[in-house]
């Protein structure tokens, strides 16, 4: 088997309140520079310019906008070698955990906003929570003995398919 081989993916989206918070900023910020612009001259007297209004409109839409693409879901895949997880569709916030460093992994229901302050990528003291949703995970421990918490809604079957590819790998 080859590092890229992949054993199982799980894919869990944010929740839809998350989304419709999102357009309703990316339409507020719109609406909101539309009308400072309007006011200051686009809809008169023509002293701001077209590529000035395009810009300014671009970039109140583009953070929430970027924030949706980076933050929309949370991506787990487990590989011959490695665990890795990817928020976003892009997967430009990633983690790869390989096997060689998890010393123990253990699915469990654990309480998001009291120990780790809310849903994300949420480092507290050795732990670090890669969240989107929902309050079960696995917990990777690493042989340094920092723990990483990684959400899932299926946590049981995560952590068998990982404990599953460390024995394959450990015998191949």
């Amino acid at each position: 088997m080859r590092g890229g081989d992949v054993f199982y993916r799980e894919r869990t989206w944010a929740p839809a309140w998350v989304m419709v918070l999102l357009l309703t900023v990316c339409v507020a910020a719109a609406g909101a520079v539309a009308y400072d612009l309007y006011r200051s001259g686009w809809g008169g007297d023509g002293s701001i310019s077209m590529l000035g209004a395009v810009a300014a409109m671009g970039a109140s839409l583009g953070l929430p906008v970027l924030i949706g693409m980076l933050f929309s879901r949370l991506d787990v895949e487990v590989h011959a070698d490695r665990v890795h997880i990817a928020f976003g569709p892009l997967h430009l916030i990633r983690k790869r955990i390989p096997f060689t460093e998890i010393d123990a992994v253990r699915g469990l229901t654990y309480r998001p906003l009291r120990e780790f302050g809310g849903w994300g990528i949420r480092p507290r003291g050795g732990k670090t929570a890669w969240t989107i949703r929902g309050n079960q995970a696995v917990k990777v421990t690493l042989h340094s003995g920092k723990q990483v918490y990684v959400g899932s809604r299926f946590p049981q079957r995560l952590e068998e398919r990982i404990r599953t590819a460390m024995r394959a790998a450990t015998a191949g």
